[in-house]
């Protein structure tokens, strides 16, 4: 019908306007690893906490500090404010714009498919 294909039209166009989101924050700068997350913890040193922040990930892909031979699950990224904490901070923003963009894609695609093969009941 017009009024689906309406919808396919405004379907493909919504999904090339975020494809293009996605090439501008990429072109901003590097991404986070996926999956990863900053983690604030604290040490007690003589009687005094000091608060820092790491960037963690589910899988061992950052090299140790004391062996750059192995991997481990962090890295360090200082206290916070700190170039390597803002650093973390931006990269995982743009990760996180581009995860949630992408799963509006799929969305969008689903929906997509289900007019132009028919599967939805109008």
């Amino acid at each position: 019908s017009q009024a689906a294909s309406l919808r396919v039209k405004q379907i493909k166009s919504l999904i090339r306007s975020l494809k293009q989101k996605i090439k501008k924050i990429e072109s901003e700068g590097e991404l986070a690893p996926a999956n990863c997350r900053i983690i604030r913890y604290q040490v007690k040193r003589n009687q005094k906490i000091h608060w820092y922040y790491k960037l963690q990930s589910p899988e061992s892909i950052f090299p140790m500090a004391t062996d750059s031979e192995k991997n481990t699950k962090y890295k360090y990224l200082g206290r916070a404010g700190s170039a390597a904490h803002i650093d973390a901070v931006e990269k995982l923003t743009r990760r996180n714009l581009i995860d949630e963009l992408e799963r509006v894609i799929q969305s969008l695609t689903e929906g997509y498919l289900d007019i132009y093969i028919g599967t939805e009941t109008e």
